[in-house]
């Protein structure tokens, strides 16, 4: 059996709130007292902060400075009191769960701001800065790997993972998820970035063949490593997608992955409904059973 991940998170985290924003503290912060309540202390680690070189491997000086600022980006990204910190903590704990898969211990980032929206210009979609992609950059120019495979399960398109790695040859970008369906892209695959756009309505008959294609593509890409930008929007009754995966297909992901036979580190993304804690529960377990 697998060691069982280390879970990188802080409660604050949960500091800044947009008031009826669906991207809200209680996704982590309930998430994470039901894991506590039967996961042993021991598995959860404080993140580290990300500092302005790690942000800059990947973004712009003017979208540092912009968040820095704390100034509004759009109207589903704007900028509350601590959105700073917090995204360089997100971000810090993306890298922490790196350096803890290459050592051996996979590692998931329980964390808020999610982060595969921001590209290197600009955030949106509730991102600030890519965590992934800090990660991913962080890792390959400390020479801790040198080659990243991100496969991405939010039930959004990660545009701005995409456009990331793009022609970029250190690193492969795979993606399931719903099309038609904001932001408007990954309708196809290009160069090193793999897109499956799935319809509306897709189950787990259509979603696991899928899977186990992005998976094949990422065997034969024989990365160091591979980073999950792991959204739970995909669950049934998520309220701002139209997917229909269910609980238990959660713990198949995770045993799906853990199949890769290669270190996995993993970041929280989307995932909007109030049973996020038990979904968090099954894809975890299908890490180490």
């Amino acid at each position: 059996m697998p060691p069982k991940p280390l879970i990188i998170t802080q409660e604050e985290c949960g500091d800044y709130v947009v008031p009826g924003h669906p991207e809200n503290p209680q996704r982590v912060l309930a998430s994470l007292k039901h894991l506590r309540g039967f996961l042993p202390e021991e598995m959860f680690l404080k993140p580290s902060k990300a500092v302005k070189e790690d942000i800059l491997s990947v973004h712009r000086q003017v979208l540092w400075e912009t968040v820095q600022r704390e100034e509004f980006l759009d109207p589903d990204t704007p900028g509350p009191e601590g959105i700073f910190e917090a995204a360089l903590y997100s971000a810090g704990a993306a890298i922490d769960a790196g350096k803890a898969a290459l050592g051996g211990r996979a590692g998931f980032s329980l964390m808020r701001p999610p982060g595969h929206h921001a590209t290197p210009a600009s955030g949106m979609g509730f991102c600030y800065f890519n965590s992934i992609a800090v990660a991913a950059q962080h890792l390959v120019t400390s020479s801790r790997a040198n080659r990243i495979a991100i496969l991405d399960l939010d039930c959004h398109h990660g545009n701005g993972t995409e456009a990331f790695c793009l022609g970029r040859p250190a690193f492969l970008y795979a993606s399931l998820h719903q099309f038609p369906c904001y932001p408007g892209t990954g309708s196809k695959s290009s160069d090193n970035c793999l897109n499956w756009p799935l319809k509306p309505g897709t189950k787990e008959d259509l979603y696991f063949p899928a899977l186990d294609h992005a998976m094949d593509r990422i065997r034969k890409f024989q990365p160091d490593l591979v980073g999950i930008s792991m959204g739970f929007d995909t669950y049934e009754l998520d309220p701002l997608t139209q997917f229909g995966l269910k609980r238990r297909d959660f713990f198949k992901i995770g045993k799906a992955l853990q199949g890769l036979n290669l270190p996995i580190f993993g970041v929280l993304e989307g995932g909007y409904h109030d049973d996020l804690p038990l979904l968090l529960e099954e894809y975890l377990a299908g890490w180490t059973t």
